[in-house]
């Protein structure tokens, strides 16, 4: 029998290093894992989200779709495009039901402070000079991290996200991992889909703790 073949999304914001670590404990447990990186599908911003799919579905099949942080909107078109059967959103914004997903005021009014020459600034920088060392201990993984550090386009977060009015939402499963993301997991669970996790961590733990967060993927 072949591995279950299993497609990692990494968010804009950062590069697929973050997920890195999750790719080989996965590995380690016998399942087939490709990270792409899309970092070159956001610029520029208008229709991004079509190249985005494109790129991650240059892959190929996968018989599991999983998306960390902001690449959660982004889920449902990649899951269609390679023809997944679940879909995990770990710690990740959760889609729009139909339609279009349009980015929120909050995230807008987030990234107004960090706008310089008409790009964001890399989100590694956001929350001071240690910060990284304090959320990602492990200097190796901090400075893969860091490395793949970019700018979005200013007016990224004013892109809307389309939802494909087919993908395979039976199959669809949150991990909750901080309690930042309470909202998302709450409309994961007002959309029946199952929910675990207890929120007690942090959000990089997707890359600080990838046994515990493979755990909660079984």
């Amino acid at each position: 029998m072949s591995a279950e073949r299993w497609l990692l999304v990494h968010p804009p914001l950062l590069g697929p290093a973050v997920l890195g670590p999750l790719a080989e404990e996965l590995r380690r447990r016998g399942r087939a894992v490709q990270v792409p990186d899309l970092r070159a599908a956001v610029d520029p911003a208008v229709g991004w989200p079509g190249r985005w799919a494109s790129a991650a579905a240059a892959t190929g099949p996968a018989d599991v779709v999983l998306g960390y942080s902001g690449a959660g909107v982004t889920l449902p078109a990649i899951a269609a495009a390679v023809g997944g059967r679940r879909v995990v959103w770990v710690d990740a914004l959760v889609p729009a039901r139909s339609g279009v997903t349009e980015p929120d005021a909050d995230i807008r009014a987030r990234i107004a402070p960090m706008v310089r020459d008409g790009r964001i600034a890399d989100w590694t920088t956001w929350w001071g000079a240690d910060a990284m060392t304090e959320l990602v201990p492990d200097a190796a993984l901090r400075a893969a991290i860091r490395s793949e550090g970019h700018e979005l386009p200013s007016d990224f977060y004013e892109v809307a996200v389309p939802v494909p009015s087919d993908w395979p939402e039976d199959g669809a499963r949150y991990v909750q991992l901080s309690p930042a993301y309470d909202d998302a997991a709450a409309e994961a669970r007002a959309r029946g889909w199952r929910v675990v996790g207890n929120a007690g961590g942090s959000h990089l733990d997707v890359a600080t703790e990838p046994a515990r967060v493979a755990d909660l993927l079984d």
